[in-house]
This record gives C-alpha cells, sequence and structure tokens, in this order.
C-alpha cells in the first residue's frame, strides 16, 4: 500500500471515530478510542518502516556491541597474522 493510500486509510478512521464521538462524548470512551486510535497509528508507522524510540534505542545498542566484537576479531586476527 502507497504511503498516501495508508495516509488517507488512517485519516478515515480518524473521521468514522470522530463521528461516533460527536454522538455520545464521555471520558471514559474517549480513553478507550484514543488508546485504539494510538495502536492503529503504531501500526501504521511500523508499516511504512518506521519503528518506535524505544525499539531504536535496542537496535542501537545492539548494533553498538556488535561493532565492538567485531573489532575485536578484527584485532585478533591482525594479531594472529603477526605471528
Amino acid at each position: 500500500m502507497a504511503a498516501k493510500d495508508s495516509f488517507d486509510a488512517f485519516v478515515s478512521i480518524l473521521r468514522d471515530k470522530i463521528d461516533g464521538f460527536s454522538e455520545d462524548a464521555n471520558e471514559p470512551n474517549i480513553k478507550i478510542i484514543q488508546n485504539e486510535l494510538k495502536d492503529r497509528f503504531d501500526d501504521l508507522v511500523k508499516s511504512q518502516g518506521y519503528v518506535s524510540i524505544e525499539e531504536y534505542e535496542a537496535l542501537n545498542g545492539l548494533a553498538q556491541r556488535l561493532e565492538q566484537r567485531v573489532s575485536k576479531l578484527e584485532e585478533l586476527l591482525e594479531q594472529s597474522k603477526t605471528k
């Protein structure tokens, strides 16, 4: 699905939810819909290739540790070649 199509679908979902709110706008329903919209928005964003800050930080930490391991292995390889 193209980015514009995804955005249009998301806007359509928002419009449907807002129309539902206008009929009965009490606080518990707003929280339920807010959570539902957040979940749907997160799914849409992830489908477009984005990740949350928590996922980014976890992946960044893994990448840094892997880089350190590769550097250490390269050093060991160089040392074994010089012997």
